[in-house]
């Protein structure tokens, strides 16, 4: 068995944290001490995603799912996902019910889906443009001007963003080995059918100005799921662990502690 790329934390009922597309569980950095106050809190690399090692020549999400419940070696934890880690925590809860015990989704990818030609334009696109990013991001990162171009759809308000935490991305992002097959999944994935049947408790957590798995999403979310424990976190884009994570954390116990 391959193993996973891991950062263990804290003591407890364990719950596993699943990072977006073009990124790392490096990006969790900010909030898994504050989350790991009360329990045991597992930052995962998704395969094909920094310190893990892909599933097979693209990224199937039902693969991709019982690789990560294999590699964990856990009975039984709950799920934060988010983006396309929120794609892969609903597959893994459809596919290992007895797993998951409470699943928590940040701007979730996989429940709006697009035609497959589309989504593969889109992921092709996606990886050019995080490659260009690395290879010119740390040397413009501390200019203002440059942090707002290459976040400006990232954060909700690129102007805040601090040379810090533009370098946090940037290295987050490195050993990326599925960026365009992990977009193409998360676009073209149509999981609305098995958020709907999770026999688990659901709950959302969105920044108000995400603009890349947009505010408006969750709507549908909630007709599908009304019984799931919703927090808005404001003025935050595509990454609130990043743009506000003493709110991210803060929301996150939240959903917890209302879910039962």
């Amino acid at each position: 068995m391959r193993r996973l790329g891991r950062d263990d934390h804290g003591s407890g009922e364990p719950l596993v944290l699943l990072h977006g597309v073009a990124t790392s569980r490096m990006i969790w950095c900010r909030v898994v001490g504050p989350l790991a106050e009360r329990r045991r809190v597992i930052a995962v690399d998704v395969p094909g995603f920094g310190e893990s090692a892909p599933v097979g020549p693209g990224f199937e999400l039902p693969d991709v799912a019982d690789r990560l419940v294999e590699g964990l070696g856990l009975e039984r934890f709950d799920l934060l996902g988010h983006s396309l880690g929120g794609a892969l925590a609903v597959a893994t809860a459809a596919r290992h019910p007895a797993a998951v015990r409470r699943l928590v989704l940040v701007a979730p990818a996989g429940l709006s889906p697009r035609a497959p030609r589309i989504a593969a334009a889109l992921g092709a696109a996606a990886e050019r443009a995080v490659s260009a990013r690395r290879a010119l991001g740390y040397r413009w990162v501390d200019h203002a001007a440059a942090r707002w171009v290459m976040f400006a759809t990232t954060v909700a308000d690129p102007g805040r963003l601090r040379p810090q935490e533009a370098r946090l991305m940037l290295d987050a992002s490195d050993r990326g080995r599925r960026i365009s097959d992990g977009v193409r999944e998360a676009l073209a994935a149509d999981l609305r059918d098995d958020l709907a049947a999770a026999p688990v408790p659901v709950g959302l957590v969105w920044g108000d100005a995400d603009r890349v798995v947009p505010y408006a999403g969750l709507e549908p979310l909630r007709r599908l799921r009304p019984d799931a424990v919703v927090e808005t976190l404001p003025r935050t884009g595509h990454v609130p662990q990043v743009e506000d994570p003493a709110g991210f954390a803060a929301a996150v116990e939240r959903v917890l502690g209302g879910l039962r």
